[in-house]
């Protein structure tokens, strides 16, 4: 009897790890799914044209661009970058394109980039503290930080957690939870916008005036968020010393009266 129970154990083991291959194909063809909806490709082309304001102030060398997936062909609005590294989530905690790494250790020297864009990047990510030092530690000192997500508490929540079941999982994280781990890593948030849709069921943009009222009263109840933010200089100021009694005797100089008095 026992030996029957140790065999069945060892055959439902096996039976396990043949069902692995086809979980993951399953994930792979649950996140291109998610991906390819056309509310999510309408959503993601109205974040972009949202940062069309911000980009046109940010010049600089070089920046960094973390898409959210492989099949959506983002590309940023015009800016003055000379360079910019584009990334994009090949698995979970695994980023790829210009390089492969792992997004809690990228690649790059300190101070690297003028701007770094996440858009929808961050929610393949397990680790959100040691992501944002990371983008912390490439981020150049008054750089600027656009990180765009999910809204977990909005409206989209339904159809997200519908799109969790059919394999697309995403860690969900509200724009105040990346304000609080962005300060914690020296990066002030500037301010918290709302670009998304109310409603995945039309990704359409808002017809009429009744129809664009609607859509900004409640687009903090929405489909995403956008926080922008800044990383401060070091606070640590050289202090200039005041010269020693001792060393003022050795160089003596006149006080502004006595000029006077000698001219």
């Amino acid at each position: 009897m026992a030996r029957r129970s140790k065999c069945l154990r060892h055959c439902r083991v096996r039976a396990q790890f043949k069902a692995y291959p086809t979980l993951a194909t399953g994930m792979r063809e649950g996140y291109s799914r998610f991906y390819a909806d056309p509310a999510l490709q309408a959503l993601f082309a109205r974040e972009l044209n949202a940062l069309e304001s911000i980009l046109s102030g940010v010049y600089g060398n070089s920046g960094l661009f973390i898409q959210a997936h492989s099949s959506i062909a983002s590309v940023l609005p015009a800016h003055l970058l000379r360079h910019v590294v584009e990334l994009v989530p090949s698995g979970r905690n695994i980023l790829s394109g210009a390089v492969r790494a792992e997004p809690t250790a990228l690649p790059f020297g300190n101070d690297s980039f003028r701007l770094v864009v996440v858009q929808h990047g961050s929610e393949l990510v397990d680790d959100a503290d040691a992501f944002a030092g990371e983008l912390s530690r490439v981020l150049a000192p008054e750089g600027i930080a656009l990180v765009l997500g999910f809204n977990p508490y909005g409206s989209w929540r339904p159809w997200l957690s519908w799109q969790a079941a059919r394999g697309a999982r995403l860690r969900l994280r509200s724009s105040h939870e990346w304000q609080h781990v962005f300060a914690r890593q020296h990066i002030e948030t500037l301010q918290i916008r709302y670009p998304g849709l109310i409603l995945p069921n039309d990704p359409s943009a808002p017809v009429g005036r009744y129809a664009r009222w609607i859509t900004k009263t409640f687009a903090r109840f929405g489909s995403s968020w956008l926080l922008l933010a800044r990383k401060r200089r070091s606070t640590l100021t050289p202090l200039r010393l005041r010269s020693a009694p001792r060393e003022m005797a050795l160089n003596p100089r006149l006080a502004p009266g006595a000029h006077r008095a000698c001219a």
